[in-house]
């Protein structure tokens, strides 16, 4: 069964990164009744805590919490997201069959590997995902890893209507916006998350095998009761620069457009 259209779709590397980059933006647009979805392109089991089944059912309450409607896991090896053709044909494949206006990507810039190639895979399935000529078959989420090895051996496939897939329409988001909260840069927008911030921590907390108290990475991780001093003075901050309580922050390569200068929110002194 086809995805309904999503009107936002969040692309990320590991479970938990959309909850701590744009969590709120995502409860704040169900709340307005917009269809929301998040594609985690890993299975989180090179994460130093916990395993990828722990963070499969945390993914799930967490999502919940945040009141998307889709969320789906690829199996793109953590730790090794690599912009590769197959990668980008299966977020592609994705993208026609979810039919996201908006994708939120990762910033293009930021210390873990895993999370800017996200990003620059994220956009160039995009744009594959609107090439009328380009026929992605099945989808490859939809097939076993046995077919799917196949497929990378270029072997005929005898199952590919057996997967129960229909040539999906081309379709581009109208809109590619960047969550910059894992990098230290001037965003373009904020968006306030006053009304969501509770929910959005409660989102992370979820994952309690990631920001539970445990010795594993405590050199990495901050100490449970650090959690969320961290969150919200990063939340504090991006809401100080829209003037308000908490918001997360959000780039875009284009230039806006503005229809009247007397609805431009926002003080300048």
């Amino acid at each position: 069964m086809l995805s309904p259209s999503l009107d936002i779709l969040a692309i990320a590397a590991h479970r938990d990164d959309v909850e701590q980059t744009c969590g709120g933006t995502l409860l704040k647009a169900a709340q307005r009744g917009q269809h929301t979805g998040i594609l985690d392109l890993t299975q989180g089991e090179m994460g130093t805590r916990g395993t990828a089944e722990d963070r499969a059912r945390e993914a799930d309450d967490a999502a919940k919490i945040l009141g998307v409607s889709w969320r789906r896991a690829l199996d793109i090896p953590d730790g090794r997201v690599e912009n590769t053709w197959e990668n980008r044909l299966r977020v592609a494949s994705v993208i026609r069959e979810t039919r996201p206006r908006v994708v939120i990507l990762p910033y293009w810039k930021g210390r873990h590997p895993d999370h800017y190639t996200a990003s620059v895979l994220g956009y160039e399935a995009c744009f594959l995902a609107g090439l009328a000529k380009l026929d992605l078959g099945p989808r490859t989420s939809d097939l076993s890893r046995h077919q799917q090895a196949e497929l990378r051996a270029g072997r005929p496939q005898e199952s590919r209507q057996d997967a129960g897939a229909t040539k999906i329409a081309p379709h581009r988001p109208f809109k590619i916006v960047y969550a910059t909260l894992y990098y230290d840069i001037r965003p373009s927008f904020v968006v306030d998350i006053s009304d969501q911030f509770e929910a959005k921590f409660a989102s992370i907390l979820a994952y309690k095998s990631q920001f539970s108290d445990q010795e594993a990475g405590k050199d990495l991780f901050p100490a449970h009761e650090e959690i969320r001093a961290r969150v919200e003075a990063m939340a504090r901050f991006y809401g100080m620069l829209g003037g308000v309580n908490y918001a997360e922050p959000f780039l875009q390569k284009e230039v806006g457009l503005v229809e009247d200068l007397l609805s431009i929110p926002v003080k300048s002194i």
